[in-house]
């Protein structure tokens, strides 16, 4: 059988990421002065980055971010294809899915305004709410899940360590182009990577899961027919 003690604590630590992303969410409800702070870092994020030309934090909001998620995609799909792991390649391949459908969720619910227009370098996104960040959200996810299947399947350690740089990299660097750009509060991307980081830790553990049952069932029926 599927070790209890195993799935116990990976529920925990689910159910202490789901504690988190809650507690953030009802700080940002109910407390005006987490939103002041917002605003106050944006200034200081493009104060401090307003030497810079403004395409560089608009690269995620041009084909650029698209082709890293398709780029990712296609990827995984002739690994995980040529390697016939399809519970892998049904987990990656239902994440830009997920993540839209709790977006979809999420905003409505909690509707929290963007940040003010005189702080939005661009108005690319002026009716649309703003917690929690959903290219953070898809990124953190995606690129979150190529770090965990490096270390699972890449033998090359070279190749572990440049794939964890990037995939780090462009997190970070998408999230940060949110809040200097202005459509969204630190706190809006602070919430889609506790959120992204759940959601890893809910594929990671239904992964296993379903490969032992699955083992298991196999065994199981090997034993029957011989």
């Amino acid at each position: 059988m599927v070790n209890a003690l195993v799935v116990q604590s990976k529920m925990k630590k689910i159910f202490i990421l789901l504690s988190i992303f809650l507690i953030l969410l009802i700080l940002i409800s109910s407390c005006p002065i987490i939103t002041q702070w917002d605003r106050s870092l944006i200034v200081f994020v493009q104060q401090k980055l307003s030497f810079l030309p403004l395409w560089i934090p608009m690269l995620p909001d041009c084909i650029l971010y698209s082709a890293m998620i398709v780029l990712l995609l296609v990827g995984f799909g002739i690994f995980f294809v040529k390697k016939k792991l399809w519970i892998d390649l049904i987990c990656i391949y239902s994440i830009p899915l997920i993540t839209f459908l709790l977006n979809c969720i999420i905003k409505p619910i909690v509707k929290r305004p963007r940040p003010p227009i005189q702080l939005q370098i661009t108005t690319i996104h002026p009716d649309s709410f703003s917690f929690v960040s959903s290219h953070s959200l898809v990124t953190f996810c995606l690129w979150g899940m190529l770090v965990w299947y490096l270390y699972k399947y890449c033998k090359n350690k070279r190749c572990k360590i440049f794939g964890v740089i990037v995939a780090a990299f462009w997190i970070l660097f998408v999230g940060l182009s949110r809040i200097w750009i202005g459509v969204h509060n630190p706190t809006d991307v602070l919430g889609a990577y506790i959120l992204g980081l759940l959601l890893i830790s809910v594929y990671i553990t239904a992964t296993k899961v379903v490969e032992k049952l699955l083992i298991e069932i196999l065994l199981k029926a090997v034993k029957i027919f011989t």
